[in-house]
């Protein structure tokens, strides 16, 4: 009468059929020699079938044998891809980083951080979409990036959002513009500066506004964008004085020049996830980085 077979016995008959002895089979499964001719003898049993004969003093494959070890070799080759699966998932998580990004953190604060992971990290693929911060939510609810970073506010209920960092919006300035020589730029007196600033309903604007309070609005902006990084250009071409975050003006540092602005202006970024699933092995060690970094 068979019996259920168990993994001791398959994986000693694999030794053996690979190297021909039980001697050899022991070495290869670090036991003992009686060991494994127990478990072959135990195989046979829960067969019913003879899978060796002995021949000039060696075992020798049966038919039957010899087919069970075929079946046996694709069993493991599926074992050792789960196993180099496995050690690839522990050692990178799942091998691709999906970031989602506003276009400022895109340009500014990321290309630092990824460069940093890929040393750390090499082999690692990494996909990054720079996006306004609607349809970032849009992706991460649909699985299609990892986590997003914003420096907008996020409040729904299948989003976890934490503030990675604190920082101040910057005024930037031409190079050959009088406020370059200043050592910081006041916010009330910008309204007499050309001005290349973001759309009325971004927070660096809304901001802005209330900071200035019952002082002189501006009254000279000759640019609106939905985009620090066109202000940056513009600002770099002479066009005008531009508020932006620190994140995008620090890659303009070389064309142009990055004042203190007073009252400050306060920002943040922040990380938002899917509530729905845990973050992967890489997105963990990717937002450890994150946080280390000076904010």
């Amino acid at each position: 009468m068979t019996r259920a077979l168990n993994f001791q016995q398959i994986q000693a008959f694999k030794a053996v059929m690979e190297t021909g002895t039980t001697t050899r089979a022991a070495l290869v499964l670090n036991t003992t020699q009686p060991s494994v001719s127990r478990r072959l003898s135990e195989l046979r049993s829960a067969t019913g079938l003879d899978l060796f004969d002995r021949f000039n003093g060696r075992l020798r494959p049966t038919r039957e044998g010899l087919q069970l070890y075929q079946s046996v070799r694709k069993h493991f080759a599926g074992l050792e891809k789960i196993e180099s699966a496995v050690q690839i998932l522990r050692k990178s998580g799942t091998g691709v980083l999906r970031i989602g990004a506003t276009p400022t953190l895109g340009a500014g604060l990321l290309p630092e951080i990824i460069s940093r992971f890929l040393r750390m990290h090499p082999g690692i693929h990494i996909n990054v979409q720079t996006l306004g911060t609607p349809q970032l939510l849009e992706y991460l609810r649909q699985d299609l990036v990892d986590f997003v970073l914003t420096t907008g506010a996020i409040e729904h209920d299948d989003i976890v959002s934490t503030r990675l960092m604190r920082a101040s919006a910057v005024c930037i300035i031409p190079k050959d513009h009088e406020l370059a020589r200043v050592d910081h730029v006041a916010l009330d007196r910008l309204h007499s500066h050309r001005l290349v600033v973001l759309n009325e309903a971004d927070d660096i604007m809304i901001a802005m506004r209330a900071a200035l309070g019952k002082h002189r609005q501006p009254d000279d902006i000759v640019i609106e964008t939905n985009s620090s990084i066109t202000i940056c250009s513009l600002v770099a071409a002479g066009a005008g004085v531009g508020i932006v975050n620190p994140f995008v003006a620090s890659t303009f540092s070389d064309r142009l020049v990055i004042k203190e602005l007073r009252p400050r202006i306060a920002m943040q970024v922040v990380l938002a996830r899917s509530i729905t699933l845990a973050p992967s092995l890489l997105t963990q060690r990717f937002i450890e980085l994150l946080k280390a970094a000076p904010g």
